[in-house]
Formats: structure tokens, C-alpha cells, sequence
């Protein structure tokens, strides 16, 4: 017979309350409502045309097939030369591993670390798929939690409790999604001398707006730094991601990567070739647009009376604690879109630190953000 209990040990992984908000905007928008969606982190920007460029050339001489499971090499040098000019690190082509965007990495990253029945140390809040690829991977997340009151910056004595002899890893986001925050240098510098490995999701590291772009790899080389090129390249559908390890930890790696994945998609690849040789310009007027729409909604939610309590400086979130603090932020996000056509993140899905909070996504148009802001103030829901 076939029934849900021979799925029920996967009952600990959550969906993301994200797509049922976005599911309920869909319907929405099929029954004629005008839907604003500012619920997912998803450049509104087209990708780079050097990448449009690329994928013909590369159909025209049917360039599809297989690749060496790290990735090509061009790509990998060109991303060791990103690392040295962007965030000046230095690696070698070697230490690189491409894949199917940076998720299935996050997974490897933490498989390769931290056998079953370790501990990970992960912040909370945090990006929603963190806990459930940790608990995938058979290790087991410890929570962290970054205070509202706090600016949502790490505290390192907070940290220093909750490491065991069973720690394997920390995961960490800077700039952070859901809060857009960018982790001091002192809270990395701490990080550092903890000496455990620290798995670095950068994939929102050139979206930094009030400090100069970086990788951890810059304060510690026992480090996994997983990028891509989805978020500050506009290219989420492309799914093309990269980690970077030691050399020691790469055959790992790259030993888990072929049984899942075998090699990446070649013209994908070929494309992330060209954009990074081509397309520096382009993304940086994408990320100067992004700072501008930064500071409007910063500025306007002070206006409306929304104010943050914080400043965001990277990525393109922020975190809102909305004033209904018996309402769960799932609850309260079907409502707002319901009667204001407005769809937002429930903070829930960052993690039980982030109940009471709502995400908006400032990756869309001024024309829309400004019209959502005020949509939102008008409903005096949040």
C-alpha cells in the first residue's frame, strides 16, 4: 500500500513558507489581481548579454556535453582571478569545484565536514534551507541567536557557549539574507581565531554597499567559500554555483559531486566564462541601482513610520518586526496580501528568531517599491 509514512522521515524538512505565499500570489494574479512580489530575492535585472552571447555560440556547435566533474578549467581560472581582484585572495584553479548553482554545495560543504551525529553551527536568524541541509546531511544544527537590538551582528561570546567537542563547522552568510546585514570585521577577525572550518556562503558578496566587497578566505584558509553567479550576476535560473576548499579537502568533494551531479551543464559554464571576462560594467550598474533602491526604502519606511531599528548595508533585504507580535508572520503575510496585493517573506522562515518579522525584498522596481511601501503603511497591518 502506498501512504505518506513511507515518506515520514523526511517530516523534519520544512518547505519554505515563501513559495506558499508565492503560490497564493499566483492565484491571485490568475483571478486578475495586481500582485506586487517583493517575497523572493530574485533580481528583477536581465542577465548580463554577454551570457545571452555565449549560450548561441555555444548551440551552434552543440556544445553540451560532459566536462570534468570540477568544472572547466577556463571558468575556474577565471574565478580564481575574481577571488584575487575582487576580494584579493588568492587561490588556485585547483581548490575550485563548479556545480548546478550554490545549494547542492552548501550540502557537500557540510558533508564533507561533519559526519553524522556532529554539530554545526549555524545563526539564527538564517537563509530558510540552512537547517534542513544540515539535518539532511546527518549532522545537527545549533542555533545562534542575532538580536534585533543588536544590529543582528554575531555575538562572539554567545558563539564561544555553544561550541562543543562535537563542532564540526560554522555556516555563515555576509552580507545575510534575510537581514541584509554585513558581519564586522571584528565579529570576522573572532571568527577566525575560534579555529574551526567556517563555511562561507558569499553568493550576496559583492553586494556590499558601505564596505568593500569580501571573502573569509581573507581571514582564515580553513574555510569552504560556496559563490555563484544567481544573485550579482542576475542569473538565477542559470543555476551555475562554485565552492572553493583547501586542496586537502577537495577530492572529498569532488568524490561526492560526481555521484550526484557528474559535471555541470557545459554551455552554462561556457557562459559564466564570458560574463566574468565581459560583463564587470554591467553588474556593477546593477548593484549601483541596488544601493539606490537601499536607501529609498530605508528612507521611506522612516517616513511611513516603519523604521528598522537597524541598517541593512548588503544584499537587498530587510527585516521588519511588524507591531501584531501575537500573529505569526506566516498569518500576517496572507493577510497583507490578501488586502493589499502585496506579497512579502514570513520571517518564520529564517528561523524562530525571525517570528515577529516580515522580509521584503527591495529587488524590484521604484516605481513598485514605492508603491508596495505605501500599500503596506496604508493597511497599518504591519
Amino acid at each position: 500500500m502506498i501512504s505518506t509514512s513511507q515518506t515520514s522521515h523526511l517530516d523534519s524538512i520544512d518547505s519554505f513558507l515563501a513559495m506558499e505565499v508565492f503560490a497564493k500570489a499566483q492565484a491571485l494574479e490568475a483571478q486578475g489581481r495586481d500582485i506586487i512580489h517583493l517575497e523572493f530575492g530574485e533580481p528583477d535585472f536581465t542577465a548580463p548579454p554577454a551570457a545571452a552571447e555565449s549560450v548561441k555560440k555555444s548551440m551552434e556547435i552543440n556544445d553540451a556535453g560532459y566536462t570534468f566533474s570540477q568544472g572547466l578549467e577556463e571558468l575556474r581560472i577565471e574565478i580564481a582571478k575574481k577571488y584575487a581582484n575582487d576580494y584579493g585572495v588568492k587561490i588556485l584553479p585547483e581548490q575550485v569545484l563548479v556545480s548546478n548553482g550554490s545549494s547542492l554545495l552548501l550540502y557537500l560543504a557540510i558533508r564533507i565536514l561533519a559526519p553524522p551525529g556532529s554539530q554545526v553551527i549555524l545563526t539564527d536568524p538564517c537563509y530558510a534551507c540552512y537547517e534542513n541541509v544540515v539535518r539532511l546531511a546527518g549532522a545537527e544544527p545549533v542555533m545562534i541567536k542575532l538580536r534585533h537590538e543588536d544590529g543582528f551582528q554575531l555575538n562572539v561570546d554567545d558563539l564561544k557557549k555553544r561550541v562543543t567537542p562535537k563542532t564540526r563547522a560554522m555556516l555563515i552568510n555576509s552580507p545575510m539574507n534575510p537581514t541584509g546585514v554585513v558581519f564586522s570585521s571584528e565579529v570576522m577577525t573572532a571568527l577566525a581565531e575560534l579555529d574551526i572550518p567556517i563555511i562561507s556562503d558569499e553568493i550576496y558578496a559583492d553586494l556590499s554597499f558601505e564596505d568593500p566587497p569580501c571573502s573569509f578566505l581573507s581571514y582564515s584558509p580553513q574555510t569552504v567559500a560556496i559563490h555563484g553567479f544567481s544573485k550579482s550576476y542576475a542569473m538565477t535560473g542559470w543555476r551555475l554555483g562554485y565552492m572553493i576548499t583547501p586542496l586537502e579537502w577537495m577530492s572529498a568533494a569532488d568524490r561526492l559531486h560526481q555521484n550526484l551531479m557528474i559535471s555541470t551543464t557545459e554551455f552554462v559554464q561556457e557562459a559564466g566564462i564570458s560574463v566574468l571576462r565581459k560583463s564587470a560594467a554591467y553588474c556593477e550598474s546593477m548593484k549601483t541601482e541596488f544601493n539606490r533602491r537601499r536607501l529609498f526604502v530605508l528612507e521611506r519606511m522612516r517616513e511611513l513610520g516603519m523604521d528598522l531599528g537597524y541598517t541593512p548595508t548588503g544584499a537587498f533585504y530587510v527585516l521588519y518586526k511588524y507591531r501584531d507580535s501575537g500573529k505569526s508572520s506566516l498569518d500576517l503575510c496572507h493577510e497583507v496580501l490578501e488586502k493589499t496585493g502585496v506579497a512579502i517573506a514570513p520571517g518564520r522562515d529564517f528561523g524562530l528568531g525571525a517570528e515577529g518579522f516580515v522580509r521584503i525584498s527591495y529587488a524590484q522596481s521604484m516605481e513598485n517599491l514605492d508603491r508596495a511601501l505605501n500599500l503596506l503603511a496604508e493597511s497599518m497591518l504591519l
